[in-house]
Order: structure tokens, then sequence, then C-alpha cells
């Protein structure tokens, strides 16, 4: 007997509010384990903050670094 097949006999013999914990439960258990598979394919997409800086500074035009500070230490009061 497959485990489908025995779980389908112990819910035809359980209660109805057996039934519905086990619903929750199935539900709950379901939605974790979507959650991890999202959280593992979130963890190999990521990019590391140099990868993320390294972008930015490519579609950043020239002139803007022209309007920046030579030495913005110098703004800094101690």
């Amino acid at each position: 007997m497959t485990v489908r097949e025995k779980l389908i006999q112990e819910i035809d013999r359980s209660s109805e509010m057996l039934l519905e914990e086990f619903l929750d439960f199935i539900l709950f258990t379901k939605t974790r384990r979507q959650s991890e598979s999202q959280t593992e394919i979130d963890a190999t997409t990521y990019k590391p903050i140099w990868e993320i800086a390294a972008e930015l500074l490519r579609e950043t035009p020239p002139e803007a670094f022209a309007n920046l500070p030579n030495d913005s230490a110098e703004n800094h009061a101690l």
C-alpha cells in the first residue's frame, strides 16, 4: 500500500476536527518547504556587494565624478 493510499484510508477514519488539524499541518509544511526552496534560490542569485558597486560605477557618467570633492575628509569637523 502506498503512502497516499494509507493517508486516504486514515482520512476516511478520522474525525472532522482531526482532519482540520491535519490540513493545517499539511499547508504549513508545504509553505515552509516552498519558503526554504525560495531561500536557496535567492542565496544563489545574490551578487556580492563589490559586483553591485562595480556595476553602478560603470553606469555612472564621468561628469558625475567631476563634481565630487577631491577630499571629502576636509568637510568633516572634529
